[in-house]
């Protein structure tokens, strides 16, 4: 308890650096941030169009990796697990576990049992983390394929292969290794006896049955990764397309060529790994601007792109998971359940 009070201190404080860092930049570069906004009213409309196509085909297809990893699952109630965890996520402070909880509670409300459950969030990360780092690898070898590599590129290079070939051991070890089987059912009755008083749910679950059910399904997903992946490319793609297309509108052109937008978009995958606000908020924003700008972009124009970017992939989908869990909330008839019992989710019977 006492490490967990001194993470949130640390977290707290983080935060409120970062918070007085922004409110200084806001302060000093106020003219660059007013002629930013001033430049999203040259948008034209077949760039808005774009635009909003891209931003539905986002949300669509995030919510698609998730129907195909949860089946039975249709693609409106996937939209609804999606668009409101990723409301609380984005939008709460270290709001990652309510944002599992909601997503929990609304998949259960379709009839979803608590092993697909759980391989779908595995799952859905680690196909998500290998397709944000493997962007910049294939995009900066496809560069250097046609000229001298540069020192940043092969760091970017070697950063992007070593977490790639590092998760893929871990994963490797993970799933396919009898001694980690081992120490995930060890852990797994032990977190059933120590939670058993409060989640009485866990107490009647086969904890061992649960684990070797989770770890099935997963070893099934890794033996065949391919539609996986792709459905998380398409849904990640469609995001560093919406600010390719925002900067294009905005009359960037050849200063940004493949190379420099892939460090950009490297820049931000750094940035949103480690930003201790919500999504990132604010430190994506900077440390965009700033990548773009050493690319060669002018600085309002570089700003307005990445508000733009961020207002579809970042803003939208606090608004429309809002929207989604009120009309959740009001239209289903279970009680919502407590937090002690979304907890005890994971030793639920798994047949349901």
């Amino acid at each position: 308890m006492r490490r967990l009070a001194s993470d949130s201190r640390v977290r707290r404080v983080a935060v409120l650096v970062v918070v007085a860092l922004l409110v200084g930049a806001i302060v000093v570069q106020r003219r660059t941030i007013v002629d930013a906004v001033g430049l999203l009213r040259g948008f034209s409309r077949s760039t808005l169009v774009i635009l909003a196509v891209l931003g539905i085909i986002e949300r669509v297809s995030r919510a698609d990796v998730i129907r195909s990893l949860l089946p039975g699952t249709s693609l409106g109630r996937a939209e609804v697990i999606g668009d409101v965890g990723s409301a609380v996520s984005k939008g709460v402070p270290a709001g990652g576990p309510l944002a599992t909880l909601l997503r929990w509670q609304i998949a259960r409300d379709s009839g979803a049992s608590a092993g697909p459950f759980v391989h779908m969030l595995v799952a859905s990360g680690v196909a998500t983390a290998f397709v944000s780092w493997g962007y910049p690898l294939v995009a900066t070898l496809a560069d250097i394929s046609q000229r001298e590599a540069s020192l940043a590129d092969l760091l970017i290079v070697a950063a992007c292969a070593a977490v790639l070939i590092g998760s893929s051991a871990f994963w490797s070890f993970a799933l396919f290794s009898p001694k980690a089987h081992r120490w995930t059912t060890e852990r797994a009755e032990w977190v059933r006896s120590k939670f058993a008083g409060s989640a009485p749910g866990l107490a009647s679950g086969d904890a061992v049955a649960f684990v070797a059910e989770v770890r099935g399904s997963l070893r099934a997903t890794a033996r065949r990764p391919f539609a996986l992946l792709l459905r998380t490319t398409i849904a990640q793609g469609t995001g560093v397309i919406i600010l390719w297309t925002a900067l294009r509108g905005l009359g960037v052109g050849d200063e940004l060529g493949v190379t420099e937008f892939a460090r950009v978009y490297f820049v931000a995958q750094i940035l949103g790994s480690f930003a201790p606000t919500p999504g990132g908020v604010g430190v994506i924003e900077a440390g965009l601007t700033g990548a773009l700008v050493a690319a060669g972009v002018q600085a309002d124009v570089a700003l307005a792109g990445v508000l733009v970017y961020r207002f579809i992939t970042y803003v939208l989908p606090i608004l429309v998971g809002t929207g989604l869990y009120l009309w959740w909330r009001r239209t289903r008839t279970p009680p919502v359940p407590t937090v002690v019992q979304a907890v005890g989710f994971a030793a639920e019977p798994t047949g349901r």
